[in-house]
Formats: structure tokens, sequence, C-alpha cells
């Protein structure tokens, strides 16, 4: 069955700085697109519903998928975080609706929190983890050897919902020994969010950045999330360094390096000391990996299994 992913009509796409919603991650899917105003000319399609639908949308969705029982419909949960989502209007209708027989749920992320305890509460298995597809149109060729020889660090710094990052650049900020082998790109802010823009490195220019440096490191937040900077290494051929998410598979653990948070100094030493042919061993393995099991028809093969069984 066709897949459409519907999209909110009043939020503005164009101003997001990743590929975690709307028209991108649809195109990264291989799916087709549409607006709730729409949602009826797809009665035997499967019905995506994009998480930036806005609180009026939700309540307009809830009637019709209410109404229309024969329907299909998966609803897309992203954010997992207790004082992000719990009292949140999207997550309210998740709630609302988790039990109405042609609901499901398609989640980026391995449950935790808010998202654990709403498939804790389902009735039947009604909820799948497919997480972000990669879908290289980056084709960054340059090698390691023309590269800074540097960890590139970004990212919001938040100490409670991203405890890796805030431990790895306190103790980095403040080790005279590790300082010259960091480098830190600021975080740009969230304009979809009303958040000012502080700088246009994002998207393919982020990517470009990134391929600058022999290094990036990435950690997941503290439900050990697998966000797109996973991806995002491996676009840009780095070699990963940080903390594995909870999502990652034996392969691709194998093909990051891992810092000890309890003595940075010596496992960044350690990191540093690896020859390049190792190094490029490494990226281009990393790089491998994701290509293969985050491809997107294997993505969606398994989305299709998924369906198979619970509509049957």
């Amino acid at each position: 069955m066709k897949k459409i992913l519907i999209l909110s009509k009043e939020f503005d796409y164009s101003k997001m700085i990743t590929q975690d919603a709307g028209p991108n991650y649809a195109f990264n899917m291989g799916w087709e697109t549409d607006y709730l105003d729409n949602i009826s000319l797809y009665q035997t399609s499967i019905i995506i519903i994009d998480n930036r639908i806005n609180e009026l949308e939700c309540f307009k969705l809830e009637k019709y998928i209410g109404a229309n029982k024969a329907m299909l419909f998966l609803l897309k949960v992203v954010d997992p975080c207790e004082e992000w989502c719990r009292n949140h209007y999207y997550y309210n209708f998740l709630f609302r609706i988790k039990d109405l027989i042609n609901v499901f749920f398609l989640t980026t992320y391995i449950p935790q929190e808010v998202v654990k305890d709403l498939e804790i509460s389902l009735k039947s298995k009604k909820m799948i983890f497919i997480p972000y597809p990669f879908n290289d149109n980056f084709n960054i060729k340059k090698g390691l050897d023309k590269r800074i020889k540097k960890i590139l660090f970004s990212g919001n710094q938040d100490r409670f919902v991203y405890p890796y990052r805030y431990q790895f650049i306190k103790k980095v900020k403040f080790n005279p020994c590790l300082v010259n082998k960091i480098s830190t790109l600021k975080h740009p802010g969230y304009p979809d969010i009303n958040q000012k823009l502080v700088h246009d490195i994002i998207g393919n220019k982020y990517i470009e950045y990134l391929s600058k440096y022999i290094f990036m490191f990435i950690s997941p937040s503290r439900c050990g999330l697998e966000f797109l900077k996973y991806s995002e290494c491996a676009y840009a051929r780095c070699v990963p360094v940080g903390k594995a998410p909870l999502s990652f598979s034996p392969k691709l653990k194998e093909f990051f390096l891992e810092l000890n948070f309890d003595d940075l100094y010596r496992s960044i030493k350690y990191i540093f000391s690896i020859p390049l042919s190792d190094l490029e061993h490494i990226s281009k393995n990393y790089y491998l990996t994701y290509l293969k099991e985050r491809n997107p028809k294997l993505l969606n093969s398994l989305l299709d299994e998924f369906l198979d069984e619970v509509i049957k």
C-alpha cells in the first residue's frame, strides 16, 4: 500500500534545520506528502501523520480517525523527554486515540520515558521503531589526510537532557591539554520554533563543515537516542567519537570510538594515537554499515512486515 505523510498546513517546514520531519523526512523515506485537507483522497493508503501538526489539526484529525475506522493511521512519534512531552498537546492527542482499532505508532527512537509509557499502555502490539533513514545525497569524497585533526563538537548542551555533551565540553574546557584537540560549533538555534538563527551552517553547509574534520563528537540524550548527528557523521565520512545510542547494532558499534568519560584525557589521547590508515578503515566502514542498516528500502520493508502482522 502507498504511504502518505500528512503534513501540517500551519507549520513552516522550510525553517527546520534538520530532516527529521516534514517533506524532507518523507523524501528520504520514499513517501509522498499531502495536507490534512486532502486526507480523504487516500482511503486505500497508509496514512502517516507528521508530528509537527498543530493542536487544532489534532482535534480535526481525531474526529476524522474516529469516523473512518476502515482507514489505517500511523502516528509519528519523536521526542520522549518527560519535561518536553508529558503535557504537550500532541502527546495528549496520542494518548486519547491510542486504543482506536485503526491507530498505530511509528517512533523514530527506541521508546523511552513518555513514549515508553505510551507503548506500555497499549492493549496490543501497535508501535514500531523505525530509525531515521540514511539517504546519501552529499557524496563527500574528501579523505582524512586532508582534514583537520581535531574533534568537532556541536549541539545543545542542556545538562539534564544531554549529559554526555555537557560532561564532555565541561571537562575539555578545564583541561589545557585537551582544548587544542577540540573545535566547537555553536548550536544554530531552532528558527522553526521562533528562535533566532545564530549562524547558517545548517543542512548541506553543516555536512560540508563536518567534512573538514577527522573526528566528530556524538552522544545520545539521557534516553540513549540515535539522533540525526550519528547519520550526519556518516554523511561527512568523519570518525565517530563519543557514546553510541541504544539502537546501534554490534556492527555499528564496532566502528564507533567510545570515550571513557571518567578519564577523557587518556581516552582522547588514545584516539589521537590511532594510525590514519586505521581511522580511514573506521570512517569507511561506519559509513558503509549506516548505508546498509538505515537503507530506506530496508526500513520500509520492516514497516510493511509490521503492518502485515497487525492488520491481519
